[in-house]
């Protein structure tokens, strides 16, 4: 890996971090009752939790790509990819591949979006992302010296 691919892993890490700083905040007085009161608060929360994803998606490419590895035909199977490089566990790799999945639908609005899974996401998941920076922080440690 070469010190601007490490950079580039470096920023999004960073970017990861700064969006969970947002929906952190926004999510300690959010629930089912509030949630669309403030429609651009909504939406930012819905974008915040969309970018957290593709951090996620565009690090474990990156990974993998530096790892020699096939580039995954599929988001989801960017996440399974993730366990055979020991990145992550294959339990973990199965949560990341649920929230790939609703990455699909804030983007491609297959279908009216359930307010409850992102009360849940909010309530629930974000220290997912937090657990993700910090086996990334593990293996770039274990595996790269720049």
């Amino acid at each position: 890996m070469t010190k601007d691919v490490y950079d580039v892993i470096i920023k999004k890490l960073k970017e990861l971090e700064n969006n969970l700083i947002f929906l952190k905040q926004a999510s300690s007085a959010i629930n089912n009752d509030n949630l669309k009161k403030d429609m651009i608060k909504y939406w930012g929360i819905e974008r915040g939790i969309q970018i957290c994803i593709e951090c996620v998606i565009d690090i474990g490419n990156i990974l993998i790509s530096v790892s020699d590895n096939d580039k995954p035909s599929t988001y989801r199977e960017t996440m399974i990819a993730l366990t055979q490089i020991d990145v992550i566990p294959e339990k973990f790799s199965k949560k990341l591949s649920k929230m790939v999945g609703f990455r699909n639908i804030l983007v491609h609005d297959y279908t009216k979006i359930d307010e409850d899974i992102i009360i849940h996401i909010l309530k629930n998941e974000l220290d997912d992302f937090i657990k993700y920076i910090e086996y990334v922080n593990k293996w770039l440690k274990d595996n790269y010296k720049i």
